[in-house]
Order: structure tokens, then sequence, then C-alpha cells
């Protein structure tokens, strides 16, 4: 039997651009997936506006147009799409251990009805429970014979990871990825899509993990700990106002703007620190929202871990000392993410490498799509 997503990519739909991205899986012995196709197309004003579709049909012209001008073949009509982060909603709930289907299915019903704020008809669903282990409460070499054994082991709390998206949402970017001739195997939230992207498959992360992901026109703050997204929250900053700034003080157009971003960015010793004098409180301002989502973690999850690691994705990541600059101000380590780490090297020298970040989210999505699996009963994860 054809699995449907043998030869399907990943498709990021965003605001001001959209982005594919295809991959191979790795062959023999060699680590990683392969990078086989590419592409990006920017989206005019009146097609996208806060994740929502103002023109369906150029906006499925634009789909073709990404296809059609990819570097590398695209071998299939099937796609993993994303959601937009800030329409969607992801939890991660605990039910008692070796509960039912059934139990935890009602556990996820409550969940929706107690905290989604639409009615259950009027969203599309999907969980999954993530890898619940027992653990010993005492080590091997204390346990005097079998019976001990059994007694002495304690089971976690199951851990369900819920996704949910409004029905109007999910239907209307179907139907745009069916005008373009495609077949939307997935529906993927953001967050999930971004942190498989960007954490190694191989190693889990030994503490709890902040994502920032800047976009074009929305940011969010990602909590990755103990294998699952702990939480996502939205933050009201973007690389399109970083850029505005730019262009409205030097009176420069958007395109020169993004320009001196990417070459000057926050390094005081470059372009006069024109750049850093301007940014500067909006920096401040950025600081202090990551400050309250980093909070607002400790006080609604008293058992997560601390996060002692910020890594920064997205493409609006991409200037100069984005990275030193926050970490200076938050006091804990502040990188950029690696969109490549679970990606084979060399990657093909036509990429563009220095905006590598923009794609961030396509490779997780094109990720899922090479692993050949689909778990979501109600096309959405």
């Amino acid at each position: 039997m054809l699995n449907p997503l043998s030869n399907a990519f990943g498709l990021d739909i965003g605001d001001r651009s959209f982005k594919l991205v295809q991959l191979g899986r790795p062959r023999g012995r060699k680590k990683g997936y392969r990078l086989n196709a590419w592409s990006i197309v920017d989206v005019p004003d009146g097609v996208m506006s806060n994740g929502n579709i103002l023109d369906r049909p150029k906006a499925a012209a634009l789909i073709n147009k990404l296809v059609k001008s990819a570097v590398g073949h695209v071998g299939g009509r099937t796609v993993v799409a994303c959601l937009p982060e800030t329409k969607t909603f992801i939890k991660v709930i605990e039910t008692n251990p070796n509960e039912t289907r059934e139990q935890m299915m009602s556990a996820v019903l409550k969940e929706i009805e107690d905290n989604i704020p639409l009615p259950k008809e009027e969203i599309y669903f999907d969980w999954q429970t993530t890898n619940d282990k027992l653990q010993p409460a005492t080590t091997p070499k204390e346990i005097k014979n079998p019976q001990e054994k059994i007694s002495t082991i304690t089971a976690e709390p199951t851990k369900i990871i819920l996704g949910a998206a409004p029905k109007q949402l999910v239907d209307d970017f179907t139907a745009m990825i069916d005008l373009a001739g495609l077949a939307p195997a997935v529906f993927e939230i953001e967050a999930m899509a971004i942190s498989r992207a960007v954490l190694p498959i191989t190693n889990e992360p030994e503490t709890a993990v902040g994502l920032l992901d800047i976009g074009a026109t929305r940011s969010s703050l990602i909590v990755y700990d103990r294998g699952a997204i702990q939480m996502s929250l939205s933050i009201p900053i973007s690389g399109a106002e970083i850029t505005e700034t730019i262009s409205q003080k030097l009176k420069v157009s958007l395109e020169d703007a993004e320009k001196l971003k990417r070459k000057c960015g926050l390094d005081a010793n470059r372009c006069e620190d024109r750049i850093w004098k301007i940014l500067q409180p909006q920096i401040d301002d950025m600081t202090e929202k990551i400050k309250n989502a980093l909070r607002f973690y400790k006080i609604g999850f008293p058992h997560g871990r601390d996060i002692e690691h910020l890594l920064v994705a997205g493409g609006g990541a991409n200037f100069r000392e984005i990275d030193s600059v926050l970490s200076r101000k938050l006091t804990i380590k502040v990188e950029r993410a690696n969109p490549f780490i679970n990606i084979q090297l060399p990657v093909p020298k036509r990429f563009p490498i220095e905006t590598a970040l923009t794609y961030t989210t396509a490779i997780g999505l094109a990720i899922r799509a090479a692993d050949e699996t689909i778990s979501g009963l109600r096309g959405i994860q």
C-alpha cells in the first residue's frame, strides 16, 4: 500500500512569506535527513493577515509558484502544513497512570471544555501521550527479591499533549491548499514544528529549553521540557516591526533597513552604533516581555525544571548580536538555534545559509513529512 506521505514536503504558511522544504530519510549509516528541495516566495499585501486568508486564489497561486520555483526536485503533491500559532491551542495535561484510552479522552474533552474559548463543536483537535516511564524508587542493588522490586516501582502520571484549532481556520487552509492542487495530509501547530527542527532528535535536553521564534509579524516563546512542549505563548514583537523602526528613523526604504539590520544589528561597534541606539528601546521592551513569559512559566508550572538555555529562531533572528544582547539582559545562555541540527551536512551549496533561520518551521514540518507517519486522526497535531 502506498504511503500518502512518501513524497510529502513541509509547507510554512506565513503572513509575509510562504516556505517549502522537502527532506529525504537517511540512507545506510548516515545520520540526519537529506535536504532535497527548498523555496520561498514573498506574500504581497492583501493576501494574508494575522493568520487569516484574505484572497484564496492569490494564496493558492503563490503556493503553485513556491513549488515550481523550488531549488531541487519536489517529488510529491502531499503537504504537512502549519497553522498560525496565535490561533491554535496547545496544552499538556496529566492523568493517572495506566488509564484507558476512554479515560484519557474524557480528560481531553474536559480540558477543552474548561480552557479553550470555543465550543468543542467548532474546533478540530488531536492528542497524543508522551513517553510515560516507570521510575524505580530504589536501585537494582537494593532489591532483594522480585516481589520487592514490584512494590518499589512507582508510575509517573501519563502526560497528554493536546492540540486544537478552530474548524473555520483549518477548513480555510484546506481549501487554499486544495485549490493549489496539493493534498494536505497533516496540519501541525507551529510550536511542534519549531521544536522538532532545532532540538536534537537523538538526545533529550538535560534542562528545560526556551525557544524564542521571532517571525515577520508575530513571535512566540515555547518551553520544551521532559520530551514535550509545556507552554507556548505569543509575544507582541516581530522582525517587521524592527525593520520598520530602522526605516522610519533613518528615512530609508524597508529593503535598505533590512540590510542594515543584518549588517549592523545590535553591535555597538558597527555602523557608528546607529542601529543599536535606534533599537535599544525595542530590545528593552522585548526583554521585558520575555522575562514576563518566563515568570509566567515558573508560576504556572511549579514542578517544571528551570530554563537555563534560550534558543532564538525565525527570520527575525537574522541580525547581528541578538543572542549576546539577550543573554546579557536575561542572564541566561542565549544562542541562535541551529535548524540543521538534524540535517546531513554539508547542505547543498545553493541553499541561502545566511537566512537559514527563516526556514526553521518549514524544516520541522519537512521532518514530520519525511518520517512518513500520520497519527493525527482529526487532521491536526
